[in-house]
């Protein structure tokens, strides 16, 4: 068994990752929005440009949840420190991370996503914005579902079950490593970041879905910390999962164009106008037609 780390050391440890992630992300951000890209209006397709391959990834996706009945293994693995539970923080945490928090998060960025269309005069732009709506719940999924494959197999301690240099407790206080709060909020973050980073002229209202997806992560990495719940890996480990599964889910959809930006005034016709053999030129399938 090794040595308890002072509270200060610990403090340090947590002030560096949430550092690390905040520079992460305005640095991934900057690259974005400092791109030339011409002005206009773009939503992503189907998953690599196919309405099949979507069901496929969408199914494979939901799928990868059913990690989370593989028997747990008891490593027995210390955290950083021992910390004291604190319920009313990890309740708190239950609406800013995980799936609950997830949920209520998705429904942010759908808004935000159908003010964006309709800022470039798409029609039906909330209808619209459920394509990534769709998007999010798959890397949220799958997320999940790796999360749960990985605490099953490292069984690492959570901070407010190790006493007297052992984890006690039943399964659930195995599961510490990665966070699965942290991990499905995260992954948002890394869908529309990748969405940002292909956005041609004004994305402030991407940006703003960003910066709401990146706060929630942040907070809830903060939360879990403080409920007793997590170390700073669990928590740091999970941030940077849920931004790989989100970016790399995210980039699976190509853009489309959905042509120039005109306003919420502008030309129907033209707003619709993303090109010959595209799969979003036929009603059947988009999400304001018949699917």
């Amino acid at each position: 068994m090794r040595p308890r780390s002072s509270r200060a050391i610990g403090s340090r440890r947590w002030r560096g990752v949430t550092g690390a992630a905040v520079a992460f992300t305005v640095g991934l951000t900057a690259s974005a929005t400092a791109s030339a890209n011409p002005p206009g209006a773009a939503a992503p397709d189907w998953a690599f440009r196919s309405a099949p391959a979507e069901a496929v990834l969408a199914g494979v996706s939901a799928a990868s949840m059913a990690m989370y009945f593989i028997p747990q293994q008891r490593i027995g693995w210390a955290p950083y420190a021992a910390r004291p539970h604190h319920p009313t923080l990890a309740r708190i945490s239950d609406f800013t991370g995980a799936l609950g928090g997830a949920f209520l998060l998705g429904g942010g960025m759908t808004l935000f996503e159908g003010a964006y269309l309709a800022q470039h005069g798409v029609p039906n732009p909330y209808a619209r914005a459920l394509r990534t709506t769709l998007i999010d719940a798959e890397a949220v999924m799958l997320a999940t579902g790796i999360v749960a494959t990985v605490k099953r197999l490292t069984g690492r301690c959570r901070p407010r079950a190790w006493h007297d240099g052992r984890c006690r407790g039943d399964d659930e206080e195995f599961t510490a490593f990665p966070s699965g709060h942290t991990t499905p909020v995260a992954a948002i973050a890394g869908v529309h970041l990748s969405l940002l980073a292909r956005t041609p002229g004004n994305g402030a209202l991407r940006l703003g879905a960003l910066g709401l997806a990146e706060a929630s992560t942040l907070v809830t990495m903060a939360l879990r910390i403080g409920a007793g719940a997590h170390s700073w890996e669990d928590v740091g480990a999970g941030f940077l999962l849920g931004h790989v599964v989100g970016v790399a889910v995210g980039y699976a959809h190509p853009m489309v164009d959905l042509g120039p930006g005109r306003g919420a005034q502008g030309s129907a016709a033209s707003a619709m106008a993303v090109g010959a053999g595209s799969p979003l030129s036929s009603p059947l399938f988009s999400w304001a037609g018949t699917f």
